[in-house]
């Protein structure tokens, strides 16, 4: 996987999911119905498309809140003409369930599709993209991202990168401050691949609880800037989903797709989502 998550690959021709013309500001917002992905992957990447950027900023929602896997505030800038984000497999329920709202202000919509994507991205993966590391840049992850993950059942967070050495300053934190941070370069493993958290001391759903992001600050140090590619949770089992807590019961109306995205109504033995949520079937 560690290959795998940072390789783009074709997986489908692009599909469309909306054109036309759509000032976009925080009282006018596009939505685009969960009809429209159906036939969405995990690991496929979402395409919005605009003109008269004007340095403002995009947002994807859903049931209004934060689309998970996604960034808040995305910042746009004057000669941008599309951004871009990959989906994971907390996104894509809730794009099957809800559909996504194209929110921010200061760009008119021109189009949305998806298609191409990335291979490798597993139910662990909760955010995945390019993010540009420089001078005290910072990624800001919505919280989302981590609905339905039982603490328990994991020991890390990796930041993968293209950094290929580890000289750079990172800080992991959930809000600013010192009682915000989780970790830096001084606490965490870092390798050329990533840098990793452990969650050994840190109670994950105590310091999420009160904020609405995870964000992680880097400064380049002597090197070249660089690419933040992943947040990938590391489970303490070696598949990271064998002790995943069980749903108890599952309504009529509830929904569940396995791993890439495909609704399942008679599932087998296996782990599935369910609303967001992971499940075993056993």
């Amino acid at each position: 996987m560690l290959i795998c998550l940072m390789t783009a690959t074709t997986m489908a021709s692009a599909t469309d999911l909306w054109e036309g013309t759509h000032a976009v500001n925080w009282d006018n917002t596009l939505t685009i119905g969960a009809d429209k992905f159906a036939d969405a992957l995990v690991g496929q990447k979402i395409v919005i498309e605009f003109t008269n950027a004007t340095g403002e900023v995009i947002e994807l929602h859903s049931n209004g809140v934060m689309l998970p896997g996604t960034r808040y505030e995305h910042h746009l800038y004057a000669d941008q003409s599309a951004m871009e984000v990959f989906i994971t497999t907390g996104m894509l329920a809730s794009l099957k369930e809800s559909g996504m709202e194209i929110c921010g202000t200061g760009f008119t919509a021109t189009k949305a599709w998806y298609g191409d994507g990335k291979e490798g991205v597993d139910v662990n993966t909760v955010w995945i993209g390019f993010f540009w590391m420089d001078e005290w840049s910072t990624l800001e992850v919505a919280k989302t991202a981590f609905d339905g993950i039982n603490w328990s059942d994991y020991k890390a967070i990796r930041f993968y990168s293209e950094a290929n050495r580890t000289d750079y300053i990172i800080n992991v934190l959930t809000k600013w401050g010192d009682d915000g941070k989780l970790g830096d370069q001084n606490t965490m493993t870092l390798t050329n691949e990533y840098a990793e958290l452990s969650l050994d001391n840190i109670d994950m759903a105590a310091r999420l609880a009160d904020v609405d992001r995870l964000m992680v600050q880097c400064n380049k140090e002597g090197g070249d800037p660089f690419n933040f590619t992943a947040i990938v949770l590391v489970g303490k089992e070696s598949t990271g989903i064998r002790n995943l807590t069980v749903s108890p019961s599952s309504s009529a109306s509830d929904v569940m797709f396995d791993l890439q995205g495909r609704q399942v109504t008679q599932p087998a033995h296996g782990l599935y989502i369910v609303n967001g949520k992971k499940i075993i079937v056993r």
